[in-house]
């Protein structure tokens, strides 16, 4: 058992370095899942043949049909202008303009995308223009409001990735986590939005007709997803790619609009980070390192909850990705996850994603964190004294959902 244990710790380690030295991320997760298998002592030939079942597996060809679809049908909207469509039906509607500041990165968060604060940071500043509002409150609101929604929104990756490893529809996820996007939104408002200066939409009444229909039309691609795929319950790459289709056909799309949507699907890091996940999952459970992981941690008498708070909220400080603490840890804790029936604790899987993505949240890698630091010029302590509140906030709710 030792050697299983340190041949996870090496796996875990070399894809930290690799990761942090700027390799893609699936590719770390495939040389962390070899490396794994060949220090527990199996062969390179038995090996490989694991390697290459976990790509060809049902579970894992589609878990790749989710995710490239999904970020399709972001893509598809963000170039379509849909976007602008909400913002400026929030701007004609909403006079408060600190509702507004809110609701523009909140709503450029339904489109998932690496660096995706710096799409509506601009319009952020711009709402702000004529404030004195502080550099690291403008920075605190375009980037805490645009990752709310990361505990419940089904186009994430993320999030369908617990929902493949742990084997449970997306919905199931959304039901218990979606106290985190309250103590989210209400930290945001409390640190920072309640004391912003508000400032004043004025729109005359001709500009705020079409107003409601702006909004409905740029919010319709995303909200027939959530339907069907939350409500109905049908499966969500179906979904998506019949909003995806119907979407191009209703705008008449320009082809290079399509094929930079079909592009963004199939991009090489997601091609080996939806397989490199795989991979590793696999092998975790083919060497039997997953189920003598717990036995470990019992004869080290680490409380099991510490655990499942510390591992994931490590993972993502150090990788400021929440797809790597996903798929590094979500394997190991599924076994500490289980109840006594058998089935798995949905609270405790709300308290592993939560803390793992606050951990994502505070990292100083984080690619959203770092571009809109720079693009308002927020120093770092003036940064992490509202951050930090905010983060223990949600982690304040999801310790005491699974403790009460």
């Amino acid at each position: 058992m030792e050697l299983d244990v340190v041949a996870l710790m090496l796996s875990i380690v070399l894809i930290i370095i690799l990761v942090r030295f700027r390799l893609d991320l699936g590719i770390a997760m495939l040389l962390g899942a070899v490396s794994m298998a060949l220090v527990s002592g199996r062969a390179i030939g038995w090996t490989g043949l694991e390697v290459w079942r976990a790509v060809i597996a049902k579970d894992s060809l589609l878990l790749f049909g989710r995710i490239a679809t999904i970020l399709m049908l972001g893509a598809l909207a963000g170039r379509l202008g849909y976007l602008d469509h909400v913002v400026s039906g929030l701007k004609r509607m909403i006079r408060d303009n600190r509702v507004v500041v809110a609701l523009v990165p909140a709503f450029g968060g339904l489109l998932p995308m690496p660096g995706g604060t710096m799409l509506t940071a601009p319009m952020v500043e711009s709402a702000l223009k004529s404030t004195d509002v502080r550099p690291a409150d403008r920075f605190f609101i375009a980037y805490w409001f645009r990752h709310v929604w990361e505990y419940v929104w089904p186009l994430y990756p993320a999030i369908i990735l617990v929902a493949a490893l742990i084997d449970r529809p997306v919905a199931d996820i959304a039901r218990v986590t979606y106290p985190l996007t309250l103590a989210a939104i209400a930290g945001g408002v409390l640190l920072v939005l309640r004391r912003a200066p508000a400032g004043r939409n004025e729109t005359s009444k001709e500009e705020r007709k079409g107003a409601g229909l702006a909004l409905a039309k740029g919010s319709l691609p995303f909200a027939v997803v959530i339907i069907g795929a939350l409500v109905f319950k049908f499966e969500i790459m179906l979904v998506v790619l019949v909003v995806a289709v119907l979407l191009a056909l209703f705008e008449k799309a320009h082809v290079r609009d399509v094929l930079a949507a079909l592009r963004k699907g199939t991009e090489f890091q997601i091609i080996t980070l939806v397989f490199g996940v795989s991979a590793y999952k696999h092998l975790l459970i083919a060497t039997g390192i997953r189920d003598a992981l717990p036995e470990f941690f019992l004869q080290m008498q680490v409380p099991e909850l510490l655990v499942i708070i510390a591992a994931p909220m490590l993972i993502g400080l150090v990788t400021g990705v929440t797809a790597a603490f996903v798929a590094v840890v979500f394997p190991l804790l599924i076994p500490l996850m289980i109840r006594d029936g058998g089935g798995i604790d949905m609270e405790l899987v709300m308290l592993a994603f939560g803390s793992g993505f606050v951990g994502c949240l505070l990292s100083p890698v984080h690619l959203c964190l770092v571009l809109s630091r720079e693009y308002f010029g927020a120093g770092y302590w003036g940064m992490y004294r509202l951050l930090i509140p905010a983060a223990l906030i949600i982690m304040g709710v999801a310790v005491a959902i699974v403790l009460l």
